[in-house]
Order: C-alpha cells, then sequence, then structure tokens
C-alpha cells in the first residue's frame, strides 16, 4: 500500500499539488462555485420529528400492519387533545369552577366546531356533543339543568366521564387527524381555534401527537445551531492557541465551513432530513474534520522552514495524502457499519457522517491549500 502511494505521489498526485500549488485561485474560484450550489442547496433542508416506525426496518411484520392499518382507518392513530380547564383566581368570587357550566360548555362546542375545519382533522368530539345529543341538539342554559339532564340519562352520564374530570375543572375536546398531517401547520392552526374568546376563570391548551412533533421539530432545530454553534466556537480558540496565530488559527477552519456546507447540500439533493436523533451531526463532523485542516496547515508551516511557498505546498500535499486517506477510510468505513443493523435511522446518522467526513478530507486537499498560498507572502 506504501508503495503504491509512493509512486502515486511521483505521479498525478505530485502534478495534482502542483496544480493547485501554482493555480490556487483558479481551484479556490471552482470550489466557491461549487459551495454556492450545496449552500443553496442546504438552505432547503427540511425538518422533520421521528416516530417509532422511523426507528424500525419496513420489512418487519409490526410496521407491515400499522400500514395496512393506517391506510383502511386513516386518522385512527393520530391524535390531539384540546384541554379546557377553570382556573378561579379567588376563593370567593363568581368565577365558573364546573366545566359543566353552559358557558364553558358553549365555549368547548365553539372549539369543537372549529377545530373540524382545520386541514387534517377527521372528526373532533367533546361534552358538549353529549350534552347536545342528549337535550335535542341543544345546550341547557343553567348549571342545574346540566346537572339534572345527566341525573337522568345514565347513559350520557356514562359517556360524558370520557371528556370531563372527576373533580370537574377540566374538559377535553378530542380530535382524530390524518397520518401524514404537517405537525407544524397543524400546530399552528389549532393555536388559532384556541385563541377564540373564552369565559373569565377558564384556560385552554392543547396537546397530543402533531404537538409532540412541532416540539421536536423545534428542539431538533436548536440542538443542531446550539451543538454546532459551541463547537464551532470552542474550535477557533483552541486552533488561535495552539497555532499562536490568528491567520494560522482560521485557516483550517475552512476545512468544515465548506465540508459542512458540501456534505448537507449533497445530502439534501438524496432526500435527507434533519431529525431529532441526527441533529448533533454536525458538531461531530466538525470534531472529526478540523482535524484534516490542522495536518494541511501544521504541515504546510514546517515545509516554509526551507522552501518557498509553492514548493512547500507540493510537499505538504505528498505527505499528507498518505495519512487523510487512511483517517478517511477508517472514518468512512465505521460510520457506514451504522447501517449492518435494521434500524434506519442509526443507517442515516452513519450516511450523515461518513459523507461530512468525505467532503472536509476534500475541502483540506483542495480549498485550505488554496487559501494558504494564496494568503502567504512570497520570501
Amino acid at each position: 500500500m506504501r508503495d503504491k502511494l509512493s509512486k502515486l505521489g511521483k505521479g498525478p498526485l505530485e502534478k495534482y499539488a502542483r496544480f493547485v500549488s501554482h493555480h490556487a485561485l483558479v481551484v479556490l474560484a471552482i470550489f466557491v462555485i461549487f459551495t454556492i450550489f450545496t449552500g443553496y442547496q442546504t438552505t432547503l433542508m427540511g425538518e422533520a420529528a421521528e416516530s417509532y416506525e422511523d426507528w424500525l426496518p419496513e420489512d418487519i411484520e409490526v410496521i407491515d400492519t400499522f400500514e395496512l392499518i393506517a391506510d383502511q382507518f386513516a386518522g385512527s392513530f393520530v391524535t390531539s387533545t384540546i384541554v379546557v380547564e377553570t382556573e378561579p383566581r379567588y376563593a370567593k368570587s363568581d368565577e365558573i369552577r364546573d366545566v359543566r357550566d353552559p358557558e364553558v360548555l358553549r365555549y368547548v362546542d365553539s372549539l369543537t366546531e372549529r377545530s373540524k375545519l382545520v386541514y387534517g382533522v377527521v372528526d373532533a368530539e367533546s361534552a358538549a356533543d353529549v350534552i347536545k345529543e342528549a337535550n335535542g341538539g341543544r345546550i341547557p342554559s343553567s348549571l342545574r339543568s346540566v346537572k339534572s339532564l345527566l341525573r337522568n340519562n345514565e347513559v350520557a352520564e356514562q359517556r360524558i366521564s370520557n371528556y370531563i374530570s372527576d373533580d370537574y375543572s377540566m374538559t377535553v375536546v378530542r380530535l382524530n387527524l390524518l397520518a401524514d398531517v404537517n405537525a407544524e401547520e397543524v400546530v399552528e392552526e389549532l393555536r388559532e381555534v384556541t385563541n377564540i374568546d373564552k369565559p373569565q376563570g377558564v384556560s385552554v391548551d392543547f396537546t397530543g401527537d402533531p404537538v409532540v412533533d412541532a416540539v421536536m421539530i423545534e428542539l431538533s432545530q436548536s440542538t443542531m445551531q446550539k451543538t454546532s454553534l459551541v463547537s464551532f466556537a470552542l474550535i477557533i480558540l483552541i486552533l488561535i492557541i495552539v497555532f499562536a496565530s490568528i491567520k494560522y488559527g482560521l485557516i483550517p477552519l475552512l476545512t468544515i465551513v465548506f465540508g459542512v456546507i458540501w456534505a448537507f447540500g449533497t445530502l439534501v439533493l438524496a432526500g435527507f432530513e434533519v431529525t431529532p436523533s441526527t441533529s448533533g451531526v454536525m458538531a461531530m463532523i466538525m470534531g472529526i474534520g478540523i482535524d484534516f485542516g490542522i495536518q494541511v496547515t501544521k504541515r504546510f508551516r514546517f515545509e516554509l522552514r526551507t522552501q518557498k511557498r509553492e514548493d512547500a505546498m507540493v510537499d505538504t500535499l505528498k505527505n499528507v495524502f498518505y495519512p487523510m486517506t487512511i483517517t478517511t477510510l477508517a472514518a468512512v468505513i465505521g460510520f457506514k457499519c451504522l447501517s449492518l443493523g435494521k434500524l434506519p435511522a442509526m443507517a442515516d446518522m452513519g450516511t450523515m457522517m461518513a459523507t461530512g467526513v468525505v467532503f472536509c478530507a476534500i475541502a483540506a486537499l483542495t480549498v485550505v491549500p488554496a487559501v494558504l498560498v494564496l494568503l502567504e507572502r512570497k520570501k
């Protein structure tokens, strides 16, 4: 292996190294154009929440059964709940304390009817529906009438317990939704539904599958941003300390800047999305990829002691190519081994990390050498 790479160093590799050294501006221009293209693709990367079926392979029986039932009974497995609760602020006041109060029931009925207009909602049910069914389609005018109605109708009293808590301080509107609804859009529409005027002393909120999905998407975005920014800041600090130079401390960062943009742009074209389990991939790519930039920069500074900048870069690329190739291959093999299991999410994570490492290595052998040559003064 070493002999083959040694011959490569005297042939195509040396020609490539001399091309980069003597045409640094051309190399940089080519990869900047590629970066603009992949950078645009990166902005299109979507975020998606994960469910248990995303973690399981498609060819197992439980997923086949789930998909079969979901096709036949759309909306049966995705639910959301609007919660209406009494919150009296004073012990002795006229504020509502019983959700069976007609004013609350009319408010709940309004929430139910408005919820049915939300895209993706298949059905909406509440205590108001039970009361109206037992009273000829109307809600009684007083709390006493509601209590009397329930006492005289055992079926209605039993059914209403599915929507009202035992202490009568909370009631819910149950929603059934299509399985493939856009979680963020549903949450936004439900937020508008619950913004209608409510009785004094009553609070309203909602939860359920779409809400959890939307929160997971938001958390994955913030996790990705936070971990990436913190990692990037710490890497900058460490590099400046190690190289004792702002210029040589910042140039290796081009490895992960360009590498990450290229990787995520390519992944978008391949149909990948950021999920909670992959939201930390960028930080891991940066932690591994920065090593390539450090190797090139450090070797270049060493070669500059005895050679002019172009020749120094030629020897730099010839000397770092072998260890960087071995490191890249080892990392790619290790990450792709995650695909050997049956968990799709782990396989996707391995593919994303392998892609990031490969592109960081490419950036270290193209962009970083070109910038080093251009920024180093002739001696």
